[in-house]
C-alpha cells in the first residue's frame, strides 16, 4: 500500500465512529443506551465476503470474544466484539447481501445493535479517528512494504507462496 493509498485510507475514517484497533471493529454509540457496531473500511476492502453468521439476538459476548463469523472464499474470520454486550438486532440486510459490509460499512453496512453491558470501564479502549489514524497509519505502511531480500534463490517461491 503506497503512502497515497494510506492517506487515503486514512481520510476515510468516518468521524462519527468510535474505533475499536485490536479488532478492527467501530461503534457507534446511540441514545437510549444502544450501541451500532460494524466493520472498519479497512477490514470491508478486503472484500469478497461471502457468508455474514451472527450470533443470535440475545447473546450475551464478552469483549473480543466472537459476534459471529464472516467468511470469503478462502476463509472464515470471527468477528471480535469490541466492547461486552448483549446482541438486541442483527442486520438482516447484511445477512441477505454480506457485500453491504464492502460497499458501506459506516451506515447500511452495519451488523449489530448491542446493549453494552461494560461501557464506563471499556469506553477507554476505543479511539476516536484521530487517534485511530494514529494507531493505524503505521501498520498499514508496514503492510505496504517491500518484502526484504534475504538472499535466497531467486527462482524458487518464498515459503507458503502458491
Amino acid at each position: 500500500m503506497a503512502g497515497e493509498m494510506i492517506s487515503e485510507v486514512l481520510a476515510s475514517l468516518d468521524r462519527s465512529v468510535l474505533y475499536a484497533p485490536e479488532q478492527d471493529m467501530w461503534v457507534r454509540l446511540e441514545s437510549g443506551g444502544l450501541a451500532t457496531i460494524g466493520a472498519t473500511h479497512v477490514i470491508a476492502q478486503h472484500g469478497q465476503f461471502m457468508l455474514f453468521t451472527p450470533r443470535p439476538v440475545g447473546t450475551a459476548v464478552a469483549r473480543d470474544r466472537s459476534l459471529g463469523v464472516m467468511e470469503t472464499a478462502k476463509t472464515a474470520v470471527a468477528i471480535h466484539a469490541p466492547l461486552s454486550c448483549r446482541i438486541v438486532e442483527v442486520n438482516r440486510a447484511v445477512r441477505e447481501d454480506v457485500s453491504l459490509i464492502e460497499r458501506d460499512p459506516y451506515a447500511e453496512g452495519w451488523m449489530f445493535r448491542v446493549q453494552p453491558s461494560a461501557l464506563d470501564h471499556e469506553r477507554g479502549g476505543l479511539l476516536d479517528a484521530d487517534a485511530y489514524a494514529r494507531w493505524l497509519a503505521p501498520r498499514l505502511a508496514e503492510r505496504s512494504a517491500p518484502p526484504v531480500d534475504d538472499g535466497g534463490d531467486p527462482g524458487s517461491d518464498p515459503p507458503g507462496a502458491w
